[in-house]
């Protein structure tokens, strides 16, 4: 699949948020229908009740064989703003 595909809207996607590199802390959202956004890279967002910046943004895919192939869509957020 090309890079491009990861992002085409109306195609669904895992999004994993990663809140200040904290692993424990991931917060994972299944967009089915791919109706949400796709995060960049310095934009501002709320989540958890907090302003959070988007420090990275990374597209993967599921690579367990016995899955669907699914877009993972990581976005890594710090509240240093």
């Amino acid at each position: 699949m090309r890079s491009d595909e990861l992002t085409k809207p109306g195609r669904g996607k895992k999004i994993v948020y990663r809140y200040n590199g904290d692993p424990k802390d991931d917060e994972i959202v299944l967009d089915i229908n791919g109706e949400m956004p796709f995060s960049r890279m310095g934009e501002m967002t709320v989540r958890k009740g907090k302003r959070w910046r988007v420090a990275v943004v990374r597209n993967d895919l599921n690579m367990d064989r016995s899955a669907p192939e699914i877009p993972i869509h990581r976005v890594f957020l710090t509240d240093k703003l």
